[in-house]
């Protein structure tokens, strides 16, 4: 298995380093972007397994970044954390209304750092290998190539459940 990578988004060069410190110190593999406008050109070139992304930063803020990252087919399933001073429910609402899946106020705490990174890229990867179990199946079943069972419970479940990328 490849090392998961993830992209820190943070216009201040002190909390990029002490994250990237965090994060290499467990294995990951670590990039990193300065702003919003940074951060959507850096996934362009390579996609992250996870996204650390404060929020106050210059060009584009950390909110607008989640909305276009989630806007587009090829970022929507990159896990990403908010990471930011501005540690308060209103703004943790706010942060899972533009399309986080966690939040983190700072000071960061290394162990929830890394246990919240690992528990989102595994997700990540879940996700990916069911979305091609799905397609796989998907193909199967349309060349009538899936046991009768199985082509049942395939009916089924597809049916019922629609395992799409927004």
């Amino acid at each position: 298995m490849k090392t998961p990578y993830v992209l820190i988004v943070d216009d201040n060069r002190i909390t990029v380093k002490l994250l990237r410190r965090y994060l290499e110190k467990h294995g990951y593999e670590v990039g990193e972007a300065y702003d919003g406008t940074e951060c959507l050109e850096a996934v362009a070139q390579r996609l992250p397994d996870a996204i650390i992304l404060d929020v106050m930063m210059p060009q584009m803020d950390g909110y607008t970044t989640v909305r276009q990252l989630r806007q587009r087919a090829e970022t929507a399933q990159i896990p990403v954390v908010i990471v930011t001073a501005l540690n308060d429910v209103p703004n943790q609402v706010r942060a899972i209304e533009a399309g986080a899946d966690d939040f983190l106020g700072k000071p960061v705490d290394e162990r929830l750092l890394v246990a919240k990174i690992k528990l989102l890229t595994t997700l990540s990867r879940l996700r990916q290998a069911c979305q091609q179990l799905f397609q796989y199946v998907q193909q199967s079943a349309a060349g009538g190539q899936l046991p009768p069972d199985i082509a049942e419970l395939w009916h089924s479940v597809s049916s019922e459940v629609q395992l799409s990328s927004p």
